[in-house]
């Protein structure tokens, strides 16, 4: 059974100290439906990053282009290109039998989201012909859609580590040779992690690979795998501030408030992953017990995305916190109004029937 933490600290984090004092023991069924709830977010997460057509709406998700059928390199809005236009290298990307069979990234990963079997079964095909690092990035892709979140994340951490993947001479070339397709095929186990050496375009993909573990990690319940993966993308490209964000997340759900704050210090500039930003430095305010700090950030939050559902449920969890439950009555059902199929709102409709079972409570 695949388990999820949430995305958002304000969605589960305070669940437990929140819900299980103020409760008892009918709290004790909401884990379950959260871990449900977020696999399918997760896995939309993952398809989406990798250049999938969307399947479901996420406003907190920052959204990424994809090479189009001609094979040209569009980038993530955070600027980093994911998909290079130009040919992998020969035993790592795409080997030259592999090209000469029509094998490519875009054409595996074009049907993920609707055939995600028939893309595993392509990837193991490129790799038998030599696909290499690519073939194996597209097939833990699909292993995540098909709900195989560990084997995925392992696979992402592991490419993550490769130096010059996929694509890449070293920076330095008369001192770090590139090593020769024979060469990497002797020692397929052990890649060289040289991150010293690596091309600024390696290092950048390979922090999204970090990125795309990362969230692998959420998704098998491996919270301290999940931010190491992110700890070391965040080593690759320390201005990669989606990575800054997804390592704040983690660090909100491990207890470790302030190191979520330094991470989101500054914020992005980036207006839809900022929002995000905003959101998570709320509950890593909120559980530091600063409400003020908190309720500036979500007030900023919904002045900049008004429909934003994090926002609200955190809203109405810092309202609720100051007994205003009136006014976070209001912010669930909105929540609810908004996305009433989202996994916010399965926790304000859990946070609504708390509510009415103990009006009182703080």
């Amino acid at each position: 059974m695949i388990t999820f933490p949430c995305m958002f600290p304000s969605a589960c984090i305070r669940f437990s100290a929140r819900r299980s004092a103020f409760h008892g023991a009918s709290a004790m069924r909401w884990p379950g439906l959260c871990m449900r709830a977020m696999q399918l977010g997760m896995i939309v997460v993952a398809l989406e990053s990798a250049g999938t057509a969307a399947i479901a709406a996420r406003a907190t998700t920052v959204a990424r282009d994809t090479p189009d059928e001609s094979g040209a390199t569009h980038a993530r809005q955070d600027g980093t290109a994911l998909h290079p236009a130009a040919p992998v290298a020969a035993g790592q990307g795409g080997a030259t039998g592999a090209e000469g069979r029509g094998f490519s990234f875009s054409t595996c990963q074009s049907h993920l989201s609707d055939d995600p079997d028939g893309t595993r079964d392509y990837a193991e095909d490129w790799q038998e012909h030599g696909g290499g690092a690519e073939a194996q990035y597209c097939g833990a892709l699909a292993e995540m859609a098909l709900g195989d979140v560990g084997d995925a994340a392992g696979t992402l951490d592991r490419l993550s580590h490769v130096a010059h993947w996929p694509l890449g001479e070293p920076a330095n070339q008369g001192k770090v040779p590139f090593p020769t397709a024979r060469e990497r095929q002797a020692t397929p186990a052990a890649p060289v992690d040289d991150i010293a050496h690596d091309t600024p375009d390696s290092l950048r993909r390979r922090a999204h690979v970090a990125e795309e573990a990362a969230r692998a990690w959420q998704a098998n319940d491996s919270p301290r795998q999940a931010l190491d993966s992110a700890a070391y993308g965040l080593r690759l490209d320390p201005g990669d501030m989606t990575l800054h964000v997804i390592h704040a997340r983690i660090s909100v759900n491990m207890g470790m408030a302030q190191q979520a704050i330094s991470d989101l210090t500054p914020l992005p500039d980036d207006a839809t992953l900022r929002v995000d930003a905003l959101v998570t430095r709320a509950a890593a305010n909120r559980e530091l017990g600063h409400i003020d700090l908190a309720a500036a950030d979500i007030a900023s939050a919904l002045r900049q995305s008004p429909h934003n559902v994090a926002a609200a449920l955190e809203c109405g969890i810092l309202n609720e916190r100051e007994g205003k439950l009136e006014e976070a009555r209001a912010n669930w059902q909105e929540v609810i109004a908004l996305a009433p199929d989202s996994h916010e709102a399965d926790l304000a409709r859990q946070d609504l029937s708390l509510l009415e079972a103990d009006p009182a409570a703080p």
